[in-house]
């Protein structure tokens, strides 16, 4: 039991002062919140319905409707789903994304984590997903991240308007956990060159320059965002793109993927393979079907930092365990956040 807990806390980053220097006061409040609780308690997240349409939060709504809590953090995608890439209708789904996250913040008082289902810029139709359409072209990561390709010129192109749109969170100083190039590592996404990783590394650099140094986004909190893989740590760690551009690492876990059980496990074991992944770094359960056992993680750890289920609560998510876990002294719930940071 106290060997868990003391590797928690060896881990525990020694400063709290950011990948950007320039974060904004608000960002960097967040940011010294997250690093103040890390090892000690554990922030309840929760999806938005991505992907559906125009919404407010209704997952959030429905953990509070059986656990009588709401999440202390949401997550909100950046894309706008529905083709082509830019069109009416994509537009104003992430206008309403980008709206939501606003208002999160603002009006609930709650953390907010935006990741970028980043559709192939390569043809209007195109998705995350390497074989979604099944006539998108092969993305060379490669010729993507270099200056004066085709294939640079178009990553270059949406991404200005991606920031054009995010552009109202950063006037407005809402602090974000930025979560670019998701899954990084997995292989079914179009940015995961696993033939050569350094080229998806390159890749998440070559967003974070555009959006700090060029754009002047300093309201976003950086996270690193791994997937479930049983590939070597060496292989795994030609991913990242260097300890300077992430605050935040973590991995996203699915109790069937995992082959473990959420009510009596923590998946230490992934928290150690993302330790050596992100030496330093405080670690996250950036997705999950459900939370793993808070008592685990009371008694052995690990104390993720977050853990924040995709689905709402019901077949994926069970009422019950969401109404336990919601109600657990470990848990960080809404209306235990602080009220300004």
């Amino acid at each position: 039991m106290l060997v868990g807990l003391l590797a928690t806390a060896l881990m525990a980053p020694a400063s709290s002062g950011g990948a950007d220097p320039r974060l904004q006061p608000e960002a960097r409040g967040v940011l010294a919140y997250l690093h103040s609780i890390y090892g000690k308690k554990v922030i309840y997240g929760q999806s938005t319905n991505t992907g559906i349409g125009i919404g407010d939060w209704p997952n959030a709504e429905a953990m509070n409707l059986v656990a009588g809590k709401y999440p202390a953090m949401l997550s909100i995608d950046v894309y706008g789903w529905n083709p082509p890439h830019w069109g009416d209708s994509y537009r104003a789904v992430v206008a309403s994304y980008v709206k939501d996250a606003g208002r999160w913040w603002r009006d609930r008082h709650g953390l907010v984590t935006m990741q970028y289902h980043w559709g192939n810029p390569l043809i209007p139709e195109g998705t995350a997903w390497v074989d979604q359409p099944k006539t998108a072209p092969h993305v060379d990561v490669g010729r993507l991240v270099t200056p004066g390709s085709e294939e640079n010129k178009a990553a270059m192109e949406d991404l200005r308007r991606t920031a054009d749109a995010m552009q109202p969170l950063a006037d407005a100083h809402v602090p974000i956990l930025f979560r670019p190039l998701h899954e990084i590592d997995g292989g079914w996404f179009w940015w995961t060159d696993r033939q050569k990783p350094e080229n998806t590394a390159a890749l998440y650099r070559l967003i974070f320059d555009y959006f700090v140094n060029k754009r002047g986004f300093h309201n976003l909190i950086w996270v690193y965002s791994a997937g479930v893989q049983k590939d070597p740590v060496a292989f795994r760690k030609r991913f990242y793109p260097g300890s300077e551009y992430v605050d935040i690492a973590g991995v996203d876990v699915y109790s069937n993927q995992a082959g473990q059980d959420y009510r009596t496990d923590a998946y230490q074991n992934y928290y150690d393979t993302m330790s050596e992944v992100a030496p330093g770094k405080m670690l996250a359960l950036c997705e999950c079907d459900t939370i793993p056992s808070p008592a685990v993680m009371a008694s052995k750890g690990p104390r993720w930092l977050y853990c924040l289920p995709w689905w709402a609560p019901g077949k994926d998510n069970p009422p019950d365990w969401v109404k336990q876990v919601a109600n657990d002294p470990l848990m960080v719930t809404l209306d235990k956040l602080p009220k300004r940071f």
